[in-house]
């Protein structure tokens, strides 16, 4: 608005400047001004400023507003390209990974994860209901640690407003309080430290919520068994939904390949069906970083509810 009516100063002051400098050969009085011209006067000190510099001023926006457009697309064309390839790269390597170890007859993985079937660490999730469990999360997650000293700790969800999540933080030893808990966390090298690490990365989404924050709720399938777990927010789907689970359900994995490992798991959401995402964990001197690779459906359901 302050450059419109810049411009449309300005451009009066050069029509009014250009009028009285083509008057001002002639005495000019406005009686004896006739009517044509008194319109073109009113013309002029309205309106012309208009065609001056206001019609330029918007074609030149217009063209600068589509060449930002076209920049912006170009953008995201580039970085969804990156992102494509990176994928691809991603999926070679494991692909290669999983033909080495099937070669090789062994998988790390499956083989720890069927270890863990009787394990409290893969009830993690359904103990986090119970405040009191809170300060266990470490000791069923034993392949991460903290610095001497430091402490787990959640926050729970406030129960006010239009939403809220619970969330992780660190207490360091000299008391202070960060959410930044990745900074903390030493991460095992091992197919059982990055999974450690995942299930971690996504306790937040099994903690309390409130309200809106509900369309975050995952129920995680580390088992096939664990899809009777699955609670749907429409009762009368409950029974329906558990049975397509179980005929949809693929069991978790973690792969190292090209010096990162990539989990791959399936959960649930009222509001999006059984999704099986496959994350990447790289660990540089045991601090962990996340990336996800890919989110595909595997059986898509929304239970219709709004909050």
């Amino acid at each position: 608005m302050k450059i419109a009516l810049v411009i449309y100063i300005i451009s009066w002051l050069i029509l009014l400047a250009i009028y009285l400098s083509w008057r001002k050969e002639n005495d000019f009085s406005m009686k004896e001004t006739g009517g044509l011209e008194k319109g073109l006067l009113i013309f002029i000190f309205l309106l012309a400023p208009l065609f001056l510099l206001f019609v330029p001023y918007f074609i030149y926006s217009n063209i600068r507003d589509k060449r930002k457009s076209q920049k912006a697309s170009e953008e995201r064309n580039r970085k969804e390209k990156e992102e494509s390839e990176y994928r691809s790269k991603a999926f070679a390597a494991i692909r290669q990974a999983k033909l080495t170890n099937a070669s090789n007859g062994s998988s790390d993985f499956q083989k720890y994860l069927a270890s863990l079937r009787s394990s409290s660490t893969t009830d993690l999730y359904t103990q986090m209901q119970d405040e009191k469990n809170y300060p266990m999360i470490l000791k069923l997650l034993p392949k991460l640690s903290l610095p001497e000293g430091a402490s787990l700790h959640v926050e729970k969800c406030k129960q006010q407003g239009s939403g809220d999540k619970s969330t992780l933080f660190v207490q360091t030893h000299e008391g202070t309080k960060d959410y930044e808990i990745w900074d903390y966390i030493s991460v095992e090298h091992s197919v059982e430290g990055a999974w450690n690490a995942y299930i971690l990365y996504n306790l937040w989404h099994v903690l309390p919520m409130f309200w809106h924050a509900l369309y975050e709720r995952r129920f995680f399938l580390f088992f096939q068994e664990f899809t009777g777990f699955v609670d749907c927010l429409n009762k009368k789907d409950t029974e329906s939904v558990r049975t397509a689970l179980k005929q949809n359900f693929i069991s978790p994995d973690v792969v190292y390949a090209n010096e990162a490992f990539y989990v791959s798991c399936s959960y649930f959401s009222n509001f999006g069906g059984l999704i099986q995402e496959t994350i990447e964990i790289k660990l540089d001197n045991g601090k962990a970083s996340f990336q996800e690779i890919e989110r595909k459906p595997l059986f898509e359901y929304d239970c219709g509810i709004r909050f």
